[in-house]
Formats: structure tokens, sequence, C-alpha cells
């Protein structure tokens, strides 16, 4: 850990919260000049003045003094300009995420855990044709839908994280092998639906096994052509052909909007998705049309509008995105969840691996709420 680490940490929490040099130096009782040189690796700070900072910040003493990690094979994308505060969460993400990938790894290593990436072999640049080659990986039939995307991601060896950014302008990263990857991080900030955190897990798998060369370059800009191929993988993935003509044709008898509902539903994908699939397998001729022709409908039988509704004039700017805004008969919570990093966590505990504090420190949970939750454990 050095001065600078300490600076850098100090900003990132400053920026999160919205303060500035002489609102902090007056939440702190210290000079601005005093805090300015601080902040710029030009003077060491005593222990008083970084408990001090901790306090003003209301973030633990030990954030303070942390190394800044740094994820050499991250890919984060997004195509909309963040603001400093933004910019600051998503320096505090790739922060947390570094220190979860390590504390993966050690949890693997001691448990003597360590699963092997299965999809490392799959070469094919085809969107279609690598999503069910990734299908035939995990022994799933043509005609079957995903069930349990997480569960997938731990038998594959991905890591998988399910956490709020702090924003809303990107929905998920994924992180490669170089850093103890792959490992997967998906938005669950309020307002994501849980339809597009499926969606996200399978768009990043989609850049993991299509677009391996993109991690080498982690400050790219969005690539718009990766990300409608990710689109297609995802779509592809969670929605085969196959499954879709075997649940839109069983549900031919009800009205197009519940038969949409139905099938959304059974794949876990927001019926935006829906739509997509039935235009590209051309069972509809245009997309814009069959959008419309959804909200009109879904307006008529349930009497009120979807949030987002699509108008014609405004569509054709939106339309490949594969998700909707609002999605009638949302998923649950209890619809996606991540269990096999708080399992090792767990285990390690029980077996005196980690002590409550340090189980606590890897969930993010206070000792006292790290207390209810192993008695919790201990119930059952």
């Amino acid at each position: 850990m050095g001065i600078q680490d300490i600076g850098d940490n100090v900003r990132r929490h400053m920026k999160i919260r919205g303060l500035t040099i002489p609102q902090l130096s007056m939440k702190m009782g210290m000079g601005t000049a005093s805090l300015s040189n601080l902040l710029n690796g030009k003077a060491e700070p005593k222990s008083s003045t970084l408990i001090k900072l901790a306090d003003a910040l209301a973030v633990p003493f030990d954030e303070l003094l942390a190394d800044t990690p740094k994820l050499e094979s991250l890919r984060f994308r997004t195509a909309k300009t963040l603001n400093g505060r933004e910019k600051a969460e998503r320096d505090q993400l790739r922060h947390d995420s570094a220190i979860w990938l390590s504390d993966y790894s050690f949890l693997e290593k001691e448990l003597k855990a360590s699963p092997s990436y299965l999809l490392a072999h799959i070469s094919s640049k085809e969107p279609r044709t690598a999503a069910m080659a990734v299908r035939d990986v995990f022994k799933l039939k043509r005609e079957a839908p995903i069930y349990d995307i997480s569960e997938l991601m731990e038998q594959a060896g991905i890591k998988l994280r399910i956490r709020p950014f702090g924003f809303k302008k990107t929905f998920g990263l994924s992180i490669g092998n170089e850093d103890g990857g792959p490992g997967i991080v998906v938005n669950s900030e309020d307002g994501i639906p849980v339809e597009r955190q499926v969606f996200t897990i399978a768009h990043e798998l989609g850049h993991l096994v299509l677009h391996k060369a993109s991690y080498k370059n982690p400050d790219e800009s969005e690539n718009e052509t990766e990300e409608h191929e990710a689109d297609l993988f995802a779509g592809t993935l969670l929605v085969p052909d196959e499954a879709l003509e075997k649940e839109w044709t069983e549900g031919k008898g009800l009205h197009f909007v519940d038969r949409v509902l139905k099938v959304k539903k059974i794949f876990k994908v927001s019926y935006k998705t829906i739509l997509i699939r039935l235009v590209q397998m051309g069972k509809a001729p245009s997309l814009t049309e069959l959008i419309i022709k959804f909200s009109q409908d879904y307006k008529m039988m349930y009497h009120h509008d979807l949030k987002g509704h699509y108008e014609p004039e405004s569509l054709s700017a939106d339309e490949s995105n594969p998700v909707a805004e609002e999605d009638p008969q949302e998923l649950d919570v209890s619809d996606l969840m991540e269990e096999r990093f708080s399992r090792l966590v767990r285990d390690a505990y029980e077996k005196k691996i980690v002590s409550i504090s340090r189980a606590g420190e890897m969930l993010n949970l206070s000792i006292d709420d790290m207390r209810t939750l192993v008695q919790a454990w201990q119930e059952l």
C-alpha cells in the first residue's frame, strides 16, 4: 500500500458521495491545502487523520489503506457518457471486482475446489454456431429452456457476481482468465429487470466465447459489431430455434399477447427478446411492426401502456435493444441467484479457514449481519 493508493481511495469515495475538497475538509476539520497534499501523495497521513477521513466518508478504515487493484483483462463497455459520480462508481466497481476475484480464487484454492473452464475450446466466431456449441457442452437439448443460467456458469467454471453498480448506463462486465476469471458481474441496480440480468449473463458469455482478443484492451470504447454479435449469441443460447418453434406452436390457440407472455416466462427473457427471435426465424417480416402490434394489443387487453412504449418515429433508434424497459409479468429476484461464492464462504468458515469477520468481509456483511447469517446456516 502506497501513499498514492490512499489518495486514490479517498478520491473515489469522495466522488461517489459527491463531496468536494472544501466540503470534506469542513467535515474533518482539516485545512484544504493539507487535504490536497494528502490526495496528491505529497504528504503521508497520520493515523488520526485516516480515522477522521474514514468517519467523514462513512467507510471502513481498511478501505482507505487498501492497495488499488488492477484488472488487466476487464471488458467494461458503455456507449453512454458517464458523469463524475458514475465514473467513481465504475472505478469502485473495478476495485471491488478485483477483490472479489482474489477472494474467490483464495477460497477455491484452500478448499481444493477449482473447476476447469469448459468453454475455452469453442473457436467459432459465428454467434449462432458458437451458442449451440455452448449448449452442446452443457448437454442441453435443442428444444430445452435454460432453467438456471447461474448454475450453468458454475458448471462452466465461470465466476458470477450479481450486484448493483450505482448507475444504469451499463448492464454488466466480464473478466478474462488472466485476472483469475473468467468472471461475469451483472448490474442488479433497482429498476433493472431480472430478464435484463439473465440476458446480460448470456451477452457477456458471448463476449468471452466470441471476442477473446478484446480482453487485451480493457479501456477500448464499445464496439457496435461485437455488441450485436453478443446479443445474437445470447438470444440463440437462451431461445434456440427448435425450442421457440416447439413452445410457439403449442400456444397457437392463445391470443398473440398471451402467447408471447407464456413463451417469455418459459425462457426467462424479455418479451422483446421473443419478438426479435420470432423475426429472426422468419415468423414476422418486421420487428418494428411486431413491437407496435404487441404494445397496442397489450394496452387493449390489459388497459395500460408499457413503460418505454415505442412509437413508430422513435423506434428505429433503439429497435435492436433486445430487452424492454419494462416487462409485463416480470420475473422475481428469486429467479436468478448466484450461490457458489456464498457456499464456498460457508465451507471455508465451517472448516475454520476464515474467521467470521473475514467471511463477512467477503460477503460484504457487517459483523452483526454475518452472525445472523451463521445462525441461519446452523438452523438448517
